[in-house]
């Protein structure tokens, strides 16, 4: 068998999943896999990059937004357009 670093991330973060109670907010569910996550994550850019997929997509089933869903501002003439009832 071999080792693959997101078989190590996912096996981390549902052992850590099994720690927490059931009603765990975000920022203790957040802080708990910060605390969990060990140093060869860190080590290495390849698992760093692994361990955050994992860890948002644990973290996404309790509420924390997807990557990209943030919505960008209006530009001016969008502003403007709204103001004027254009919706085209």
């Amino acid at each position: 068998m071999s080792f693959t670093w997101s078989d190590a991330a996912a096996r981390i973060i549902d052992d850590v999943h099994r720690t927490l109670p059931a009603d765990a907010d975000l920022a203790a569910r957040k802080r708990a896999l910060r605390e969990a996550r060990p140093s060869c994550f860190l080590s290495t850019s390849w698992g760093r990059k692994v361990w955050q997929k994992a860890q948002r997509q644990y973290l996404q089933k309790f509420g924390l937004k997807p990557r990209g869903s943030a919505k960008l501002p209006l530009s001016p003439l969008e502003k403007l357009m709204q103001r004027n009832g254009d919706t085209k």
